[in-house]
């Protein structure tokens, strides 16, 4: 009798184990795709896909759009950033890890708009080096800054080769100032010396205006070819007048119809102004690197880049590492114009567009703003009514061709010509690219 009641305990204890177990919560560990952002679109898109239960090794991931591999560039549990694919068609997207699988919605392709640029090469062998003579031969070593002068002609800072060149509107290139070397120097031609070079900007008398990075200064070369110092000493952050002053590394300038010239001061992340007279203020910026909208030196940056001028007078930079594109009001109130915040690849409402390192601007005769994007080797377009596309490019290389098929590699600076042609200069290919509308 003893065994059986004990036998009867056990059971009822088993029972009892039984109903706890059953009451405890069970973690579901299936694969799941809960939804596409954007769910249609065109091929090498960046699509969100959000759900459950990924792996934050991103090729660990295996995501097919309609059967066709996609590549999974970004990855956390619930969410996967993957690249549409090419030729894929309409379907399902999948994914599968570790045995499982799961199905999500369908990803419908769009037809390509037909294109209406086309990309040539406006000067330039491909090779890095110092050659003057038809644009076609011409050499160039990491040409990094381009602008139209009055004239029509091209003035390009050869970054390498530490000088300024010209191409005329027949073709002929020659070289402004710089003797080839790196070094520091005043006097006319090539006589003077520079030192990296960045970006230029002509101003309404016709000087030429550079960021001499890696002088520290800010140089002017005069329509006689004489190169003198408009401002800047060593490296540092000092405000002052002419050689008082100091820069940390002055990458672009940009001046407006008074002769002021503004300077975007990369690594101490400000916006600096020049007046005709070599005297230097700070503009915009506190000086550490970080992103806020608001007035004057209340306001933060991070490596701002590129610099240009809208029809109204506000600066427009290009604030690389914040990967926006910001405005400054004559009046110093700073906001921003376009870009999420986060590096990426996306058109669409100047809110949510992402950018992966803008890196040069410029304001087109429509008020469109055009971007030199430098990581995703694009030229991107910022329109008055807030949206933003992409206007050249396709992935990093070299190919001339419609603009939706071209390849540029690190397009770092821009500017546009009276016909509305653009000239791109292109850091890694050693050339200047020309888009130009089809007619």
């Amino acid at each position: 009798m003893k065994r059986i009641f004990f036998f009867i305990i056990l059971a009822m204890l088993a029972v009892t184990s039984c109903k706890k177990d059953s009451k405890a919560p069970v973690t579901s560990t299936a694969l799941k795709i809960n939804s596409l952002w954007p769910d249609n679109g065109q091929a090498a898109m960046i699509v969100t896909i959000n759900g459950k239960n990924f792996s934050t090794e991103p090729a660990a991931n295996i995501v097919k759009f309609n059967g066709v591999n996609a590549v999974v560039i970004e990855a956390s549990s619930t969410q996967l950033q993957v690249v549409s694919p090419e030729n894929a068609g309409n379907g399902k997207v999948t994914i599968s890890l570790n045995g499982q699988s799961a199905d999500g919605p369908v990803f419908t392709y769009k037809e390509a708009p037909a294109s209406e640029y086309i990309v040539s090469t406006f000067a330039g062998d491909g090779t890095a080096g110092l050659l003057n003579g038809a644009a076609a031969d011409a050499q160039f070593r990491n040409p990094e800054g381009v602008a139209v002068d009055a004239q029509g002609n091209l003035i390009v800072v050869d970054r390498q080769n530490h000088t300024i060149r010209k191409i005329t509107q027949a073709g002929q290139v020659t070289t402004i100032a710089g003797d080839g070397t790196a070094g520091y120097a005043d006097g006319v031609g090539t006589a003077a010396k520079f030192s990296s070079p960045w970006k230029v900007a002509v101003d309404l008398q016709g000087n030429i205006i550079v960021a001499d990075r890696d002088n520290f200064k800010i140089r002017k070369i005069a329509p006689d070819g004489t190169v003198s110092t408009l401002a800047g000493s060593t490296a540092g952050f000092a405000d002052g007048s002419g050689s008082a002053a100091k820069f940390m590394q002055p990458l672009d300038v940009v001046a407006d119809a008074q002769g002021n010239v503004y300077v975007a001061d990369n690594t101490s992340h400000r916006i600096r102004k020049v007046t005709p007279s070599g005297m230097v203020t700070t503009l915009a910026g506190d000086g550490t690197a970080g992103f806020l909208d608001g007035t004057g030196t209340q306001t933060k940056f991070r490596n701002p880049s590129g610099l240009t001028l809208d029809q109204q007078g506000n600066i427009i930079v290009a604030d690389r590492l914040n990967h926006r594109i910001r405005k400054i009001t004559p009046g110093g109130i700073v906001t921003t114009v376009a870009g999420a915040g986060t590096t990426g690849l996306l058109d669409g409402d100047v809110l949510t567009a992402k950018f992966a390192d803008p890196y040069g601007v410029v304001v087109d005769a429509n008020g469109n703003i055009l971007v030199a994007e430098l990581t995703n080797a694009r030229i991107r377009k910022i329109t008055p009514a807030g949206q933003v596309n992409t206007l050249a490019g396709s992935s990093a290389g070299f190919a001339d061709g419609l603009s939706v098929n071209a390849k540029f590699n690190q397009p770092t600076d821009l500017d546009v010509d009276t016909k509305g042609n653009i000239y791109v200069a292109e850091v890694t290919n050693h050339r200047i690219r020309m888009i130009r509308l089809i007619k």
